[in-house]
């Protein structure tokens, strides 16, 4: 079965986490469990009738192949059911994923005396449903009387027979937690503060225009007025070669007519010049055309987003794909099935993309991967990337209706910063109204009215002069 961590609740130190981050590990628990849950049901669907299938990694495969002979022989040698039916298998650990969630939800609640070891329990069978089982050194103490490695070294799991229904305990196991783990169970929570890190400055200099450790706000503001402050533009990085120079030479290649191709695909209303497109002929240039002031030369009114990772204290939300990680939205996989009016169809046709397939179709597996770990090596060292999904028929491009013009992303490596601030306090002044006052307005259009002076009719209006 393909490998799929889930989580382990286990750190090597403790802290008090905040009320929101409490809320968010529990809503992270039942969401996960669901997740699998649904995973089993929707597989339950697409069965392969007599010829079910369970997929997993190269690796995983190429580490079974050589041990197959013994797992199968054990298996038969313990007189197991072999053939069942993909319906019969997915239902059994949906059921035992309910158990074990409806499990940890009244250990929560009643919180027994051994209630952070019975925790720690649930989470390795949770855990073991969807990976192969290892003896992990934190939970060695915990199982070692429950005999579990017999039953999980070939099957992957095991069952708490010795559960009492009602008061969660488990024979052998120890009916306290550890003394340490009580005390601090047990001793009040504290909202967790930021601590401020021992390099943080808060001075702008040339080298940090924005301080060490600016907040995200502040990097998001900077980057949609001025971002060429805030970005650390470099001209002589260079990405590992593999050992076969002929690869890096083909990479170079690839980057250089990827450039070229893509822009091709942006309407020109959105260049500054009629036909200005780039035609990159080595690693220089191309990363020269992908920085912050090259794009502000090339196109109309670029607006420059912040990347959402690579540092730690960012704001609460999903993390966004690492530069590297985005290679995939541009050189898409040989099984992609582009729609005819996908922009992606015509370059697999002509364009770049024709030529990464044909390099995928006809060289050998460990050149494929020489040549995938160079694109992502060189993709993480661009400045800027255009805003685009992940989706295989995505757009290419997105506007961005505030500036005007094509959206960018600036890769968060670049910035001028050791780390991510907390948000700063607001300091700003009350902001004046932009409409002048009721009792303003009405004693100007009195003024013109009555032909009376200013002062006047405003008495006029407060009752003070009644002669008027």
């Amino acid at each position: 079965m393909a490998y799929n961590l889930i989580f382990e609740i286990v750190h090597g130190n403790i802290q008090f986490p905040e009320n929101s981050d409490a809320y968010a590990a529990n809503g992270t628990f039942h969401a996960r469990i669901n997740q699998i849950i649904n995973l089993y049901a929707d597989a339950k669907q697409s069965s392969y009738g007599v010829r079910d299938e369970l997929r997993a990694s190269i690796q995983t495969v190429k580490a079974l192949l050589p041990i197959a002979n013994q797992k199968m022989a054990a298996y038969v040698n313990a007189k197991t059911v072999i053939w069942i039916p993909s319906r019969i298998y997915f239902d059994f650990w949906i059921r035992h994923m309910k158990e074990l969630k409806f499990r940890q939800t009244r250990v929560a609640k009643q919180r027994p005396s051994n209630a952070c070891n019975l925790t720690l329990l649930n989470m390795y069978l949770i855990k073991s449903i969807v990976t192969n089982p290892r003896e992990d050194s934190f939970t060695r103490f915990v199982l070692q009387d429950l005999n579990f490695q017999p039953s999980s070294k070939y099957f992957g799991i095991f069952f708490m027979t010795t559960l009492h229904r009602h008061t969660l305990a488990v024979h052998q196991m120890e009916q306290d937690d550890d003394n340490v783990i009580q005390h601090v169970t047990s001793t009040n929570g504290k909202c967790k503060q930021h601590q401020k890190d021992i390099e943080e400055d808060p001075r702008r200099t040339e080298e940090y225009p924005q301080g060490t450790h600016p907040s995200w706000h502040e990097i998001t503001d900077i980057l949609n007025t001025n971002p060429t402050l805030i970005v650390n533009t470099h001209s002589n990085l260079q990405f590992s070669q593999s050992g076969n120079g002929q690869i890096h030479h083909i990479v170079i290649q690839l980057l250089c007519k990827w450039t070229h191709n893509y822009t091709c695909t942006i309407n020109p209303i959105f260049l500054t010049e009629p036909e200005n497109y780039p035609q990159p002929e080595n690693w220089e240039d191309i990363l020269n055309f992908w920085t912050v002031k090259q794009i502000q030369d090339t196109f109309h009114a670029p607006a420059f987003l912040p990347h959402k990772s690579h540092w730690k204290g960012l704001p609460d939300g999903p993390k966004q794909l690492s530069f590297g990680e985005r290679l995939k939205s541009f050189f898409l996989t040989l099984e992609a099935e582009f729609l005819t009016s996908s922009v992606c169809h015509i370059l697999k046709g002509i364009g770049y993309l024709k030529d990464y397939h044909t390099f995928l179709s006809n060289k050998s597996e460990h050149d494929i991967l020489c040549l995938q770990d160079g694109l992502k090596a060189a993709f993480e060292l661009l400045e800027c990337l255009p805003d685009k999904k992940t989706g295989i028929n995505s757009q290419p491009w997105r506007y961005h209706p505030e500036k005007g013009g094509p959206s960018f992303i600036v890769n968060a490596k670049a910035y001028k910063i050791r780390g991510i601030g907390p948000p700063k306090k607001n300091t700003n002044l009350p902001r004046p109204r932009a409409i002048a006052t009721h009792t303003r307005i009405e004693a100007l259009l009195l003024e013109d009215n009555l032909n009376i002076s200013f002062n006047d009719a405003f008495k006029h209006i407060k009752g003070n002069n009644p002669q008027v």
